[in-house]
């Protein structure tokens, strides 16, 4: 199915539907992308050339509520569980980080999570990752932190930020990006080894809850924004260029670039449960 997506004819497809309330998109190569499925607490494999009817080539069960993915070096998927979300699954789990390798489902015991929501793995094959949930007994607050697979370790990289939700290295990974929805910007911090320095706002988006992010090749940043029903593209000068509508109520919830040639874009909308995607719209950078 074929849907006008803007003014100037930009049309996207439908994927998937009725799957939940779908999140963390990410190409996995070989005609494949997976998705989360928050509400059901599972996460789906779909084939990016089909349909509603035909996409679904599996699903695995992590419990809880699975918002993020990550793609390692070595195939593996790492899942963001915030164990927040009221779900359908009976499968118990805690907060933290989940691998998905194959069928198996490993967690991982991840200290002072809240509730995390996204991430994205670095050149240093750490996974930086967003948790916007609040702990007042144990006096933690919103951050964004990063986890070393090799040792377990995992260390609060940045604090000070309304809701950190979706995020991305540019280009040259000098630099992280995090959307605040609930400061309705884009920030963005330098990358200092394992450390992050001081934040700047990169671009406002006022009058909706930016959510998940991803870069082309040209340095464009493109931000699922959810309160409006819309994919806005922000220039490498932090100007919105852009506007991709997703339907009225739709809500958009993350997105990324997927193919081979990475000129899809794949966009999870939470209402109807549905995955969109926008064809030859730009070339994207991997998650």
């Amino acid at each position: 199915m074929e849907v006008e997506g803007s003014a100037v004819g930009t049309s996207f497809r439908e994927i998937a539907r009725g799957i939940g309330f779908t999140e963390g998109p990410v190409w996995l190569g070989g005609g494949r992308l997976a998705v989360t499925s928050t509400s059901r607490g599972q996460v789906a494999t779909l084939a990016l050339d089909g349909t509603p009817d035909t996409s679904i080539q599996r699903w695995v069960e992590t419990g809880g509520g699975p918002n993020g993915l990550a793609l390692a070096r070595d195939g593996r998927l790492a899942v963001l569980q915030n164990a927040t979300f009221r779900t359908r699954s009976t499968r118990p789990v805690a907060s933290g980080i989940q691998v998905v390798d194959g069928d198996e489902v490993i967690d991982l015991a991840i200290p002072a999570s809240v509730a995390p929501n996204d991430g994205a793995y670095g050149p240093d094959g750490a996974l930086w990752f967003t948790d916007p949930g609040t702990d007042e007994e144990r006096g933690l607050t919103p951050r964004v932190r990063r986890w070393e697979p090799a040792t377990g370790d995992v260390a609060t990289v940045a604090e000070g930020i309304a809701f950190p939700n979706g995020l991305a290295f540019s280009a040259d990974a000098s630099e992280l990006f995090v959307a605040d929805s609930q400061g309705h910007c884009i920030v963005r911090h330098p990358v200092r080894g394992a450390t992050l320095g001081e934040s700047e706002t990169f671009a406002a988006i006022p009058g909706t809850e930016p959510d998940g992010i991803a870069f082309d090749t040209g340095g464009n940043l493109y931000v699922a924004a959810f309160a409006s029903d819309e994919v806005v593209v922000i220039d490498p000068m932090g100007s919105v260029v852009r506007r991709l509508p997703t339907g009225e109520g739709s809500r958009p919830t993350n997105l990324c670039f997927a193919g081979d040639d990475l000129r899809t874009l794949v966009v999870t909308l939470a209402s109807g449960g549905r995955v969109v995607a926008f064809d030859d719209l730009a070339q994207g950078l991997p998650l």
